[in-house]
């Protein structure tokens, strides 16, 4: 082949992978319109809902404001408690996946047949209604801290503006970790009835060793080093410690965190492909 033919021919490559790439956004633009349209239609119960979370860390920041007094604990004192499980509000919101519920309903009652025959691989579908339903609540959230921030000073995060960046780039690592590790879970309704149980188990490990309960210094050594190597800190204390400024100035342990969200991202795709051919190999259920 000449040189001219083999550059046509790179040229066709590229302009069809281009087609191909304004067609999937159109796709997913499309995608993102009606999952809003979705959740403006159930926006009371959406909002309930986001209020519903904040009972777990409202809980649990009474309980440490009880027990720290006057004083503190561990390094922590009242103000700190108070910053610390605010950014544990907005992370455990903005970050949280459901999927595994609707997963679990839609494989056992066979109804996960039809979203197999639509254009889209069916986990962009719910791709698409966790960033809908994140940008709603962020939407909300954000805002409000800011406000009550310039009212209450003692709400103002100790982090600066780059610490800050960071931690929102944690927080996208976050999203990706735990929406893999919820629909993972739920695929395991391909080989048993008890997928929304096993997870239950799951989310209560999550809640001590993630920081959702109370930073993770309060914990003893073993129970750190496992949260910390394990799938739990990176989720939620690692981006609500760089929010609220307690790793400002350890840069070693800020690239620690964001070395364990790659790498753990790295391997739940490759169970999730596993996973999922191996189920779909299973999965013989037919329904609307």
């Amino acid at each position: 082949m000449s040189g001219r033919e083999n550059g046509l021919g790179q040229a066709a490559d590229a302009r069809t992978a281009g087609e191909a790439w304004l067609r999937f956004r159109q796709k997913y633009a499309a995608l993102l319109s009606v999952e809003w349209a979705v959740m403006l239609a159930y926006r009371s119960e959406s909002l309930i809902w986001m209020i519903g979370s904040f009972v777990q860390p409202i809980v649990s920041l009474s309980v440490w404001l009880s027990i720290a007094g006057g004083g503190t604990v561990r390094g922590y004192g009242a103000n700190d408690y108070i910053v610390y499980f605010i950014g544990v509000l907005v992370v455990e919101r903005l970050s949280r996946s459901w999927d595994v519920w609707e997963l679990d309903s839609e494989i056992r009652q066979g109804t996960f047949s039809a979203k197999l025959l639509r254009p889209f691989h069916p986990m962009h579908w719910s791709i698409a209604q966790n960033i809908v339903y994140k940008l709603f609540f962020a939407s909300l959230l954000v805002p409000s801290w800011l406000v009550l921030a310039w009212i209450w000073p003692v709400l103002r995060p100790a982090a600066d503006g780059g610490m800050i960046g960071l931690a929102v780039l944690a927080l996208l690592g976050s999203n990706v970790l735990r929406y893999l590790i919820g629909y993972e879970f739920g695929l395991l309704a391909f080989w048993t009835n008890k997928a929304t149980s096993i997870f239950a188990l799951y989310e209560g490990l999550h809640l001590f060793l993630a920081g959702r309960i109370a930073p993770l210094s309060m914990f003893p050594e073993g129970l750190v080093w496992v949260a910390s190597w394990f799938p739990f800190y990176s989720t939620v204390g690692f981006p609500v410690d760089l929010l609220t400024g307690k790793l400002a100035g350890r840069p070693d342990l800020i690239g620690q965190g964001f070395v364990q969200q790659l790498v753990w991202i790295t391997v739940l795709i490759v169970i999730f492909r596993i996973q999922w051919k191996r189920g779909l190999a299973k999965y013989s259920a037919a329904g609307g």
